[in-house]
């Protein structure tokens, strides 16, 4: 198969969080590439993040992606936009 390309769209908790502090911590999450901000509600911004992983690596696994952003101190949702081979 290869690699694949994962995109997710992340939203914060509300306008206070620290969207600095946010997109440090999406950096640290394992297989992350790039890292977009967008406009989304009430003045906020959205984070637009994505992940490569490798067929050949057993811990490549978007589950444990989605669970590490989940978890993450100010994310209040994800949404992933697009699984796609690259």
């Amino acid at each position: 198969m290869g690699k694949a390309a994962l995109i997710y769209s992340i939203r914060p908790d509300g306008p206070d969080v620290d969207m600095k502090k946010l997109e440090e911590d999406i950096r640290k999450v394992p297989y992350f590439e790039t890292l977009e901000k967008k406009p989304f509600i009430y003045g906020m911004d959205q984070i637009i993040a994505t992940f490569i992983l490798d067929d050949k690596d057993p811990k490549s696994d978007p589950d444990s992606i989605e669970k590490t952003l989940s978890e993450t101190k100010g994310v209040s949702s994800i949404e992933q936009l697009a699984l796609t081979l690259i």
